[in-house]
């Protein structure tokens, strides 16, 4: 009898430790849902939904210029991004509106520094993809703190950016930059009519020559606005192609009105020869050089200075 009525004893009070531990439990995963920055809200992306923080403070970026400029646009100040793997720097439009230098956790996506990116402790992780390429990264990464996923073609930027001022809740502040810019195309396409103008952009690498396409490339994607055209035997090309290599013999292919020049750091040897080589130089047009490192890739910021800049183009 008396160990029947111990046994029934230990029950209830292993039932009460139970129901102790679980009230516990439930709390502590309420708790951490509400972690990432007290108030959350759901963002649907290109892998999936996220949990995010309304009001981030700590902000990690995995996309050192194109996505980068799209968050710096609408506000946002990252505590942490990726260096820009092809120009080396941020651009000048995004050094700009930079009070504080991001710390560096890598150079590329595949090369994220990921004790870095735990070291920064970020509440929310802003990542770009084209398709599914970046999914393991992804699911890497959102083991650290809520990571959102933007879809990105270089022509695209618009997009991009209404994708993330959504991910902050910044709309007002995206459609007021894109009025900016469709009223700054507006005046210089008033100032100079382009309509049968062709322009060539190139880029100038130590180690290769190419044209950026007319329909997959960032350049391209404002100077089309402004009513540039690429002339008619280059590719055009799409989301997939952006550039088309072209070899030394070959350069007639680039004949246009006006030459673009976008120029990497250390590569003045190679521009100049190929503004010493007899096929370019016979082109006869007029020829502007740009550092690629400020027009090459990015998003509304960019494409502002890029209409500045194209009164300089002579038409």
């Amino acid at each position: 009898m008396k160990n029947g009525r111990f046994g029934r004893s230990g029950a209830v009070c292993i039932m009460v430790v139970a129901l102790a531990l679980g009230v516990t439990a439930c709390s502590s995963e309420e708790a951490s849902s509400e972690e990432p920055g007290g108030e959350v809200r759901t963002v649907q992306h290109t892998f999936g939904e996220t949990s995010v923080p309304v009001d981030p403070q700590r902000v990690a970026v995995l996309d050192g210029d194109r996505t980068l400029e799209a968050v710096v646009a609408v506000g946002i100040e990252p505590v942490a991004a990726v260096r820009p793997p092809l120009t080396g720097d941020y651009a000048p439009v995004v050094r700009a509106r930079l009070a504080a230098e991001p710390i560096e956790i890598g150079s590329a996506d595949a090369e994220v520094d990921i004790e870095a990116l735990t070291a920064v402790a970020p509440d929310l992780i802003v990542m770009r993809t084209t398709g599914q390429d970046n999914r393991a990264l992804y699911d890497q990464v959102a083991q650290i703190a809520p990571t959102v996923v933007v879809e990105y073609t270089p022509a695209s930027w618009r997009s991009t950016l209404e994708r993330v001022a959504d991910i902050f809740g910044r709309q007002e502040i995206a459609d007021g930059l894109l009025a900016d810019y469709q009223r700054a195309v507006d005046e210089s396409s008033g100032r100079a009519d382009r309509e049968n103008s062709t322009l060539t952009v190139a880029r100038v690498r130590a180690d290769s020559l190419r044209y950026m396409t007319q329909d997959g490339s960032f350049p391209y994607s404002v100077l089309a606005d402004l009513g540039y055209r690429a002339p008619e035997q280059q590719d055009r090309g799409s989301d997939e192609v952006q550039t088309v290599d072209v070899s030394p013999e070959l350069i007639d292919v680039f004949a246009a009105d006006r030459i673009v020049l976008l120029t990497d750091a250390g590569t003045e040897d190679a521009v100049a020869q190929l503004r010493q080589n007899p096929l370019f130089t016979g082109l006869g047009a007029q020829v502007t050089e740009l550092p690629s490192k400020d027009y090459l890739f990015g998003n509304v910021l960019t494409a502002l200075a890029l209409v500045e800049t194209a009164s300089e183009l002579g038409g």
